[in-house]
This record gives structure tokens, sequence and C-alpha cells, in this order.
């Protein structure tokens, strides 16, 4: 028992701190006094004027409530148009996305909509405030390309670095691609629901197998079963440091619906994650008063104190974050550096080459520059192979001289070679900010290309995209830099 609340004590490091843990209880508590009681708590203490977006999309969650607990309220007005600007928002985000989940459909691909997203699928009165700023969805691993071709077609852009070319190479290993398109769409496409170390993939079947018929956007789709909308968000939340919270009210809903515990009980011990349910599970049990059956938090509690260094870990990382440099600061830095590690470890062979930049301003770059003034730039152009026809295959080296025009930004540069429909190499160079200026750049690149394709083709590639209302201080530090191809050796192997 000592042992049990002194797991209980650590996990309550974790908790929402006094800014979140009013507005959860006042969303969420079925205790219609107490839920008032807290709103009255928030409202004494909170600044209108300084919201925070966490504290805003929770406001907005319990706005549905606040007419019959807190009728006098001087902030109702505010509050209504919290709730409206969310709502409002949220039915652009969805029906951006109509479109894309309509052709997924009409091709047949199934899918599997999660989190925010899967909530409001489901149709619930009480998911009425809740954001959805993206759409989570989960498809099946050999329906993957389709999906992700069906996206491209339909206009929507990979919004991490690199070309849609090279983002569908990902798609056999990365947990997920975020597309964007015009200002409010917002879309990514799932291989798994979990990222590292919560990913188990012999798991996933069981997620698709238990799921429930839900409806967005007036497009029919499946959501997850109670168990795993439990399971899901925990693992996204836990290492979300509470930047929003809604996730434990999304869990406190679930529970609400019925849960396996059971089947919890053994899903989280498969991937890995009792310390993660321990720190949600206390909070929603103990300060949103939920129904959990006390063998389920024993044996939670057990597996999460056979973990030790994996329970520091998960406290470190899904505590609230501090503007203090602490130790706190230094655990959660490090715990997150270390499963970011993991994940690339994993990936490690599955991605495509990487060759960064050699030593700026060799002489070779240097006169190259003096001479090139004034041409034309590009952001794509043929690469030229000396001896290369296409009649048979070509290995070999190539250098590539190049001066990037970069904008006033300290930023990531990136290329990619690319031949046909086959993506071939990422090339990239780090540049400080001087101001916009030339940069000259040398790269040395493996290649080899098959009879039959076509030259290759040299591209620049954002380092991020975005929604159509990008500012133009987004733009210099991620957009695409405009290039002069300025000499090209190809040494044969």
């Amino acid at each position: 028992m000592m042992a049990g609340r002194f797991i209980e004590r650590i996990a309550r490091l974790a908790w929402p701190g006094t800014s979140i843990d009013p507005l959860l209880r006042a969303a969420t508590l079925e205790d219609g006094e107490a839920a008032a009681a807290a709103w009255r708590q928030f409202e004494a203490q909170a600044d209108f004027d300084k919201l925070s977006w966490g504290q805003l999309r929770l406001i907005s969650l319990a706005a549905r409530r606040i007419s019959d607990f807190a009728p006098d309220s001087p902030m109702r007005p505010r509050i209504a148009g919290i709730e409206r600007s969310i709502w409002t928002r949220s039915q652009k985000v969805v029906g951006e996305a109509r479109s894309a989940l309509r052709k997924l459909s009409d091709a047949s691909v199934p899918i599997l909509t999660i989190k925010g997203a899967g909530r409001a699928a489901g149709g619930a009165a009480s998911a009425r405030g809740r954001i959805v700023n993206d759409i989570d969805i989960l498809v099946n691993t050999e329906d993957l390309e389709t999906a992700f071709d069906i996206l491209v077609a339909d206009g929507w852009t990979p919004s991490s670095s690199g070309s849609p070319l090279y983002n569908r190479t990902r798609l056999g290993h990365a947990t997920g691609i975020n597309f964007v398109r015009g200002e409010f769409g917002n879309i990514d496409l799932h291989r798994t629901a979990f990222h590292s170390p919560f990913d188990e993939e012999t798991e996933d079947a069981g997620i698709w197998a238990r799921s429930l018929p839900g409806r967005l956007g007036g497009i029919d789709l499946r959501i997850p079963a109670p168990l795993d909308a439990i399971v899901i968000a925990i693992a996204h939340g836990t290492l979300d440091a509470h930047k929003s919270s809604d996730w434990l009210a999304d869990i406190a809903q679930a529970i609400d619906e019925g849960v396996e515990w059971e089947n919890f009980v053994k899903t989280i011990g498969k991937r890995g994650m009792a310390p993660a349910a321990l720190a949600a599970l206390c909070y929603v049990r103990d300060r949103l008063d939920r129904d959990i059956p006390a063998e389920v938090m024993a044996e939670i509690e057990s597996t999460a104190a056979a973990q030790p260094l994996r329970l520091a870990g998960t406290i470190a990382e899904a505590r609230p974050k501090s503007e203090r440099f602490d130790l706190a600061w230094l655990a959660r830095a490090a715990t997150k550096q270390r499963r970011l590690f993991r994940g690339r470890r994993k990936d490690r062979g599955k991605r495509s080459p990487l060759v960064l930049a050699s030593p700026f301003g060799s002489p070779l770059a240097s006169r190259t520059q003096a001479a090139d003034r004034g041409a034309t730039a590009h952001l794509e152009v043929r690469l030229p192979l000396p001896g290369f026809d296409g009649t048979r295959d070509w290995s070999g080296s190539v250098e590539i001289l190049l001066i990037a025009e970069t904008p006033p930004a300290s930023r990531r540069i990136e290329f990619e070679i690319n031949c046909g429909s086959r993506h071939m190499a990422r090339l990239r160079a780090v540049v400080r900010d001087r101001g916009a200026r030339d940069v000259a750049l040398r790269f040395r690149v493996p290649l080899h290309i098959a009879a039959g394709e076509p030259d290759p083709q040299l591209l620049a590639v954002p380092a991020r995209s975005f929604n159509t209302k990008a500012t133009q201080e987004e733009l210099d530090r991620y957009g695409a830099v405009p290039f002069r191809l300025t000499a090209v050796k190809a040494r044969p192997s």
C-alpha cells in the first residue's frame, strides 16, 4: 500500500497545473455543483485577455455547461465567442478535408480517424466544443501509397521537408506524414497511431478489429473503440507536456462510454505504456472523478514500479513545462532526445541518402561564383551527366557546384536529385543569417541510373511547407531556395 501511494505521488508530478486543472474539471465533472465550483475558481484567477491556447481549447469544451452552472458570469459573451471561433475553425478544417475523405472512400480505402477528429466523428453532443485542429487518419499499410497519391492528386502538400516524391519513400517507416492545403487544410496520414516508444505494429490490427462506425464531413469511416481511444490519447498526450490538455477530457468521455479494462491492461502492457497510463489515469480518477477498477490501477502501478527508468522518463516528459532552467527541464530534454534517437535508430537504413555540402568557400567555388553573377536562378534543372545517353546503366560519383540565393535567415537549404518517378538523394546545407546573399555550395553524390531512365533532375525543395497564410519570415526560413547550377563533374565508377 505504501509503495502504491509513493508511485501515485510520483505520477502526480505529471498532472496539469492550476491554470488548466479547474477548466478540465468544469468541462468534465458529472457533479454539476463541483463543476460550477471549478469554473468559479478558474474565473477568479484567470486573465481573459491573456489566455493560453490550451486554456481557450478547454473553455470551448466547457462552454456548453457554463450557461447552466454560471448563468450570471460576466464572461459569458467572451466564452460564447471563444466557442464560436473554435467551432468555426473546426468546421473549416473538416470542410477542407472533405474532398480527400470522399476520394479515399470512393477508392475503397478504409479510414480510421483518431484523436480530436475521431471524437467529432463519434457524434456525441459533448464533442461540440472539442477543437478539430487537424484530421488524423489511419489507413492499412497496403493502402498507404494509394492514400498518399490520392491526397497529392487532390492538391495536398506534405508539410515536412522535401518533395512529394521523397515523402512517398517515407511511407514504410514514418509514423505519419502531415499534409496541408489552403488556409485551414491539415491532414495527418498515419501508418500507425503511435510514435516511438509506444509503436508495436503487431497490436495495430486490434484497433481496426475493435473499431466502430463514425461519420465526419458527411463521409462514413471508422473510429477507435473507447479502449483504443484512451490508449491513443495517453500515447500522444503524455509526450505533449500539456501544451493542450483536452486529451484528458477525451479519456474521461471514453470511460463514460464503457471500457474493456482487461484488454486495456493487456494493450498498454504490450506497448510499454504502464508509466504513461499511470500518470493519466490517476488524474482522471482523482480529479475528474471517473471510476476505474481498483484492480486495474493496482496492476498498472505494479508494472510501472517495475520500470523505474521508464517511469522517471515518462514523468519528466509529461509534466507541465516551465520557463525555468532546472533539473526538471534537463530531465525532459534528455528524455525527449533519447526517445527521438531511438526512433531515428529504428529508421536507420530506411531513409534515402542524405548528402551534406562540402565546406564553403573553396577556391573553385569562389571562382565559379564570381564568373556566374547575373545568370538566371531556377528551382529545378536537368542534371547533365557526361557520358550518360540512357542506353546503358550508369554508376559513379557526381560533383555539383551551385550558387544558392539565400534569404535573410539562418536555416537549412534542401535539394533533391530525382529521376523520373524515382527519388535518388537529398542534399542539405546549413547557412547563417548574414542578409540576403549568394552562397556557393559543393556536393559530391553517388548515383546509379538504369538504362532507359531519363536524365536526373536537381531541384530545390522547401524545408517545410505551410498553409496559404505563411508569413514572409516563415517563407524565408523554410521555403525552397532558387539556385544557379554552375558546374557538374561526373566520375563513372
